[in-house]
């Protein structure tokens, strides 16, 4: 099949205008819900603690900057560059989102997102400054009417197991 150079770029166009409308609409979730629960894989003997963030910025290419715990002695001998997992969830949202994602340590020179964050200047010394570029991306939503029979419960039951369609993956890799 021969495709010619104006419809391969009209396709990429296409699709890089649909991964821009999935950042927009994950930016968009991150921003409403903002906490999240941080892991990291990392193959030092002194792990990142899995903990709760705070998301500091969303760029518009899928990076998410926030700060973790660690010990400042500490922060120098772990990984610069590790794979990382964001689990947002938002009580009364009825949506969970998870994101997975290369992550850097950042030197936070100019103390500019420490003045974007709750934190204090006391405690900058037990954070690290992180950036992850999401790579993967699951979206669940679970919305049922409140005043619904049981027979109705028990059928939206089934064909969320095997029908699913508020379960969204995005593969940005």
């Amino acid at each position: 099949m021969y495709i010619n150079h104006n419809e391969k770029i009209k396709h990429l166009t296409m699709q890089q205008r649909y991964t821009d409308e999935n950042l927009v609409f994950l930016k968009e979730k991150i921003k409403d819900i903002k906490v999240a629960l941080f892991k990291s894989e990392i193959n030092s003997e002194l792990q990142l603690p899995n903990n709760i963030i705070q998301t500091l910025k969303v760029e518009d290419d899928g990076t998410i900057w926030f700060f973790t715990s660690c010990n400042g002695d500490h922060a120098k001998s772990i990984e610069k560059s590790f794979y990382a997992y964001l689990d947002y969830y938002k009580k009364g949202t009825d949506c969970r989102l998870q994101l997975s994602g290369k992550a850097n340590i950042v030197e936070d020179e100019s103390e500019g997102f420490l003045t974007m964050s709750n934190y204090s200047k006391s405690t900058a010394s037990r954070l690290v400054l992180v950036k992850m570029k999401i790579m993967q991306a699951e979206y669940f939503e679970n919305k049922l009417p409140q005043n619904i029979t049981w027979k109705e419960k028990m059928k939206g039951a089934f064909n969320q197991l095997f029908f699913n369609p508020s379960h969204r993956v995005y593969d940005f890799s």
